[in-house]
C-alpha cells in the first residue's frame, strides 16, 4: 500500500513540476524575416515567473536577457547569461539593441499571459 501511494505521489509530483515550468517557445527566423535581429536561425524564448524574459540558444543553452529583470539576475549572477549583444547579426543599422530584439521581447512577454 505504501509503494502504490509513494508512485502516485510521484506521478502527481511530476505532472504538477511540469504544469508550473515556465512558458518556453522556440522560434524562427523564418517567422520573423526582416526583422530577425539574430546570428542564429531558431532559438528558444522563456518567460519566467518572475518576469524575467531570455533568449536561449538551443546548441549552447546560454541565456541571453531581453528585459530589464534579466538582466539584473544576470549582474547578480543569479542567472548563467551573457548580454543579448553576443547573439546579435552584424548588420548596419541605426537601431538601439533594444528596438533590435523587440519583436521577440514582445513575443516572449505573450508567453507570461499564457500562465
Amino acid at each position: 500500500m505504501k509503494f502504490k501511494f509513494m508512485i502516485c505521489a510521484l506521478v502527481l509530483g511530476g505532472t504538477f513540476s511540469t504544469a508550473m515550468a515556465a512558458p518556453l517557445a522556440s522560434v524562427s527566423k523564418k517567422q520573423f524575416g526582416d526583422d530577425w535581429p539574430l546570428k542564429r536561425e531558431e532559438v528558444m524564448l522563456e518567460c519566467r515567473a518572475n518576469g524575467a524574459l531570455v533568449v536561449i540558444n538551443p546548441s549552447t543553452l546560454m541565456q541571453h536577457p531581453l528585459n530589464d529583470i534579466a538582466t539584473a539576475q544576470m549582474e547578480k549572477k543569479e542567472i548563467q547569461a551573457q548580454p543579448i549583444d553576443v547573439l546579435l547579426a552584424p548588420i548596419e543599422t541605426t537601431k538601439s539593441v533594444e528596438e533590435r530584439v523587440l519583436p521577440l521581447k514582445q513575443a516572449a512577454e505573450k508567453l507570461c499571459g499564457n500562465k
